[in-house]
């Protein structure tokens, strides 16, 4: 049987080469995004899986999407992977085990990113960035993309740095009742099973996180007019402090 030209020279060398053919533009976070409704790609010489989702916009009109990589300024010589097992699992870690995947709020792409590599290579990714939408209109509701990804994650990640982005609301004036809560305060309502953390319980699912990063994302809202919105409020007021704490006593590993 034939041997590669590649595979007769050097290891150290060929890490060489694989650096150029990998070229990441010196980006560590790579962005992984729906394709819009209508831009699925003609041609692919990879199989990817394609999946169905709701248009985010008043239509709610449902379309067949696929993932694709958004990120500038990134050159990936994908096709050299398929040459063989041992190229495979020399470039895998190049591009799963050295960079951050950024999904933002195209968590629907998680599940089909990570089904479509092969269980080594979905070992390798540590690190990876999830936006969470409001809980509460007019904020666009994510609890069952929410739900689906957390769960897949239980089962098949491996992450150990999650990176957490919350969008929050803050009213446009002041309002009465509470103006924030402490860890233990939504402890309280976590245990009690209130609605307003259902989503940390499906985000406590995943197991061995041993980094959290917490960021908020800010928007102006009405002010609250009913109990489930003032409680938003002052979760938001909370990100970085109050609920930062919380969600860390609840999904750090000691």
């Amino acid at each position: 049987m034939d041997v590669s030209p590649l595979m007769r020279v050097p290891a150290e060398v060929r890490m060489i080469i694989y650096a150029y053919l990998f070229d990441d533009g010196g980006n560590k976070q790579l962005k992984i995004q729906n394709a819009g409704a209508g831009k699925l790609p003609k041609t692919d010489d990879r199989v990817r899986s394609r999946y169905y989702m709701l248009e985010r916009s008043f239509h709610r009109r449902c379309y067949e999407t696929t993932y694709r990589l958004e990120t500038e300024g990134v050159s990936f010589c994908a096709s050299i992977m398929r040459v063989n097992k041992k190229i495979y699992e020399e470039t895998a870690y190049l591009i799963y085990g050295t960079h951050t995947f950024d999904f933002g709020c195209h968590i629907e792409a998680v599940e089909p990113f990570l089904s479509d590599l092969t269980p080594p290579s979905r070992q390798l990714i540590r690190e990876i960035s999830l936006y969470k939408r409001g809980p509460v209109p007019p904020y666009d509701n994510d609890r069952g993309e929410w739900r689906n990804v957390c769960r897949f994650l239980q089962e098949h990640g491996s992450i150990k740095k999650l990176r957490l982005i919350l969008q929050g609301g803050r009213p446009s004036s002041a309002w009465e009742g509470r103006q924030e809560f402490t860890a233990e305060d939504l402890k309280l309502l976590f245990d009690i099973k209130h609605e307003s953390l259902d989503w940390v319980g499906e985000l406590t699912r995943l197991k061995g996180i041993q980094e959290l990063e917490v960021l908020p994302d800010i928007h102006y809202c009405p002010p609250p007019q009913s109990t489930n919105m003032i409680i938003f409020a002052a979760l938001s007021a909370s990100i970085e402090r109050g609920l930062t704490e919380f969600l860390k006593m609840q999904l750090i590993v000691a």
